[in-house]
């Protein structure tokens, strides 16, 4: 399997894990009463639509955009089927101009992605600019563990064959390591946006939902 195929199964197996029960309930009680009737929604690094066509069904009214590199995860996600009308997707990556017009969105989020970008503040100006009046943007990424947690967690996580678990957990480490919940805190701080609320709803993840100050 090709290393792209396997990053799209991985994301497709560890799905349910992550956006699960304790993420819906944070999701249907903070982030939903911010929105309004029939919200403009985008996920930016959105893979293979899983989070988007889950949205869909808990907002039919909603349009719906996805944002991503490459036609495998593009391919997988407009295959899916969706409550209301299809997204629109857009082959585009995060790190640059967001293919969205001023203050145009409601709500944007941003999952295991926000890590991987050598400048966050740059991508925080490109949210503040495209984000409504009342736009938000939520940050669900992951924290900072220690070295030996870490390994021992991706040796038991399903999404690889388990004779790469190890040498693919020595590979990641430093880039799911980044950041602390501080760090967090203090990046969204710097770039002046106010944190409304925040929730663990996986181990090693934060969500943080956001707007700018």
């Amino acid at each position: 399997m090709t290393q792209r195929a396997n990053a799209l199964a991985r994301q497709l197996e560890r799905y349910y894990v992550r956006f699960n029960e304790a993420f819906w309930t944070f999701y249907e009680a903070d982030v939903v009463p911010g929105l309004p009737d029939a919200p403009v929604l985008a996920d930016l690094g959105c893979g293979p639509g899983l989070y988007l066509r889950d949205m869909s069904q808990r907002l039919p009214n909603a349009t719906l955009h996805g944002v991503d590199k490459g036609d495998d995860m593009l391919g997988h996600a407009r295959s899916l089927e969706y409550v209301g009308d299809t997204p629109t997707f857009h082959d585009s990556d995060v790190a640059g101009r967001l293919p969205f017009e001023d203050a145009s969105v409601d709500l944007l989020t941003i999952a295991a992605v926000m890590h991987t970008l050598v400048d966050p503040f740059t991508f925080l100006d490109e949210v503040r600019r495209v984000l409504s009046l009342n736009g938000r943007l939520l940050l669900y990424d992951w924290v900072r563990v220690s070295f030996a947690d870490y390994i021992a967690y991706r040796e038991s996580e399903a999404g690889d064959p388990p004779e790469a678990r190890y040498p693919r957990a020595l590979e990641l480490f430093t880039t799911h390591n980044k950041y602390t919940p501080d760090d967090w805190r203090w990046i969204f701080a710097q770039a002046t946006f106010e944190v409304l609320t925040e929730t663990w709803p996986y181990p090693r993840a934060i969500a943080l939902l956001t707007r700018p100050a």
